[in-house]
């Protein structure tokens, strides 16, 4: 009987685990799960799971590893619907953006339930390009993939989810919950803040029904972010209330900075001022912050990943199905 896995969310995220996981050619069976029948439909038709199960509990009945793949409230809702519907030895992971609310709401779990948070980090490619919002299997290919195990974690449990991202082509980084938080609010959170800042700004002025005539892609592509779900977004930033303070600090800082600027009439000041932040950002998109020459052959690591991901998973199961 082949290992199973259940994919619960089959939007871009959830197919796409699917189709990476299949273009490996595993010997592995993967169900998967949404609350919208069509989105059932559409991974099945792309071939990203093997079966789709539109109701949750049968969906992971008997399955060693299941994926919650969808933001914060649809992870912390899932959880509060299985709690009580998974067996011991399951594996359980996410790709929520914020870990700490999601561990408090995984201690529902029975304490055999092995429950690690993860965040897939999308980068994007060195002319900027970022990976397309269509399933693909290509998508996690170079993505960093947050791993954050507690002091708590089972080892084998561990071993196994970093067989799973190497399987699907992402590098993981293990990082410390707590630890987890205070980067993505800087890295991804703030970035949510700030254009919902500008957005709010510029459209409450008394000057929006003549300001908005010049608002082309430049003003779209910096308040996309602000035009996601209110409800989802609210919850993010205020489960990131803490870390978010801190960097909002920072952020008001830099502004000063550049008021100051303006205020010396300095081209020059400013000239450096911008091409230093421009410089960073380059760097960041040719991945040289920090890192080193040293290069890794991940065929290899994909390779033995795939034996170590079957090899752990193939002990695990989810138990009768409820009755």
């Amino acid at each position: 009987m082949k290992p199973r896995l259940t994919i619960i969310g089959l939007g871009r995220l959830g197919a796409s685990i699917g189709l990476a996981l299949k273009k490996t050619g595993a010997e592995l069976e993967i169900i998967g799960h949404d609350k919208n029948r069509d989105a059932i439909g559409a991974a099945q038709k792309l071939g990203a799971v093997d079966r789709g199960e539109w109701n949750l509990y049968n969906a992971v009945d008997g399955a060693g590893l299941i994926v919650l793949s969808m933001p914060l409230a649809g992870v912390l809702e899932n959880i509060g619907l299985l709690r009580n519907d998974v067996p011991p030895g399951v594996i359980v992971t996410d790709t929520a953006t914020v870990k700490g609310p999601v561990l408090q709401a995984a201690k529902a779990f029975d304490p055999r339930v092995h429950f690690i948070g993860g965040n897939p980090v999308f980068r994007p490619t060195l002319d900027g390009v970022m990976p397309g919002a269509q399933a693909s299997a290509d998508l996690f290919q170079n993505a960093v993939y947050c791993l954050t195990p507690t002091s708590k974690s089972d080892p084998d449990a561990v071993q196994v989810l970093t067989g799973f991202i190497s399987m699907l082509g992402a590098k993981p980084l293990y990082m410390d919950p707590v630890e987890h938080d205070g980067l993505a609010a800087g890295a991804q959170h703030l970035a949510t803040a700030t254009q919902a800042m500008l957005l709010k700004t510029t459209t409450a002025s008394s000057g929006w029904r003549e300001l908005n005539k010049f608002a082309g892609p430049d003003f779209f592509q910096a308040t996309e972010l602000a035009t996601r779900e209110p409800g989802s977004t609210a919850q993010v930033l205020l489960a990131q209330r803490e870390p978010l303070s801190l960097w909002l600090d920072q952020y008001v800082q830099s502004l000063r900075e550049l008021k100051n600027l303006l205020a010396q009439d300095d081209s020059a000041a400013l000239e450096k001022w911008l091409k230093t932040a421009q410089t960073e950002r380059e760097q960041w998109l040719l991945n040289k912050v920090g890192e080193t020459s040293q290069s890794v052959d991940f065929s290899e690591v994909r390779s033995g990943a795939s034996r170590m991901f079957l090899g752990g998973l193939a002990g695990r199961f989810g138990g009768e199905k409820k009755k």
